[in-house]
This record gives structure tokens, sequence and C-alpha cells, in this order.
């Protein structure tokens, strides 16, 4: 999981801060609003499914099958602290064993915004490896132990998608089902 940034240019005096952050929350709205008319579009318009790319089917399973709405996201969701430590002593062995290659992975990758996340067949993040602070940043998305990343949780996304497709998927910015990660590359 990365996030990818768009960059703008920093507001010049006083006043017009205020005028580029309204510029900017209107944008926003718009390109959300786009967003979730492109998916809608591709999905109520029919496509072939077995034709379609992973993607295209995912958004087609995330209307259709778990009746969400790009344009409405969900909070994210986490299990208790009880069920997740029975989700990781289940897992132990699979912790243990990926603990090493996971942390060797993200000092590879050598991006203080990126995170190495494990889930459960549920797309439940029973281990994640990142740095505090992209922790912190990313952890009220949902991206943190405990979340819940399953599309019918979370729509089309990295961890989900690849589960709900049996497949390793790769999931870019504006794939994700909902607006708010189309920041994330998974």
């Amino acid at each position: 999981m990365r996030r990818d940034h768009n960059r703008r240019a920093a507001p010049g005096p006083s006043n017009e801060g205020r005028v580029f952050l309204e510029n900017v929350m209107t944008l926003t709205l718009r390109d959300d609003n786009h967003h979730a008319d492109r998916i809608l579009e591709l999905v109520r318009g029919g496509f072939n499914e077995q034709a379609a790319d992973v993607v295209a089917q995912s958004w087609s399973r995330c209307v259709n099958e778990y009746q969400l709405h790009p344009a409405k996201p969900r909070e994210p969701t986490f299990v208790l602290r009880h069920e997740l430590e029975e989700r990781r002593t289940r897992r132990a062995d699979v912790i243990a064993c990926a603990r090493y290659e996971m942390t060797t992975l993200y000092q590879q990758l050598a991006d203080s915004e990126t995170a190495v996340v494990l889930t459960d067949t549920d797309g439940v993040i029973i281990h994640m490896v990142s740095s505090p602070e992209f922790a912190a940043e990313v952890g009220p998305l949902g991206l943190r132990v405990g979340g819940r990343w399953s599309e019918h949780d979370a729509g089309t996304n990295g961890m989900g998608t690849c589960l709900a497709a049996s497949a390793p998927v790769c999931v870019r910015r504006e794939d994700h089902f909902f607006s708010q990660f189309t920041q994330l590359t998974c």
C-alpha cells in the first residue's frame, strides 16, 4: 500500500489561502462526483464480465452484490480487540513466518509512505509494517491492524479485491471504489 501525492502550489498571502482552500474543496467534490459517475456508468452500462478486467468486475460486485455506492463511502470498520487477538492467534504461524519478509520488503522499498500489509482470509489486517508517521496518517482510513478491508467493507481495494478474485491484484489510485482511497495504490 502506498500513498501517492498530487502536489499543489502553496497558497500566497493570508486571504489567498482561504480562496485556495475553497477551490481545493470544490475541486475535490467535483472529482469525487466524477469518480462515482465513472464507476456507475461502467457498471450500469453493462460489460462482458468474462472479458472485463478485475477492477471492473470488482466495481460490479460492489454495486450489485454489496449494494455500495461510490459517492457514499462507509466509515472504516474494525474487529473488536478480542476478535483481533483470536484471529492473530489462529494465524500466529503465518505472522511469524511473514514478519521478517514483510520487514525486509518494507526496507527494500525505502519509502516512508508505504505499508506492507497482511490480512486474513476475511480481509482483516492482522499485521502491518510501516513508518509510525504513515501509520498515523492512514490509520483514520482504516489502514491499521484490525481494519476490515474486504470488498464488502471497503469497496475495490488491493487487499479485498485480491481475496475476491483469488489472484494477485494491483489497485491504482482511481481504481478504488471509494474516492477516499484514490490517493493510495495497493
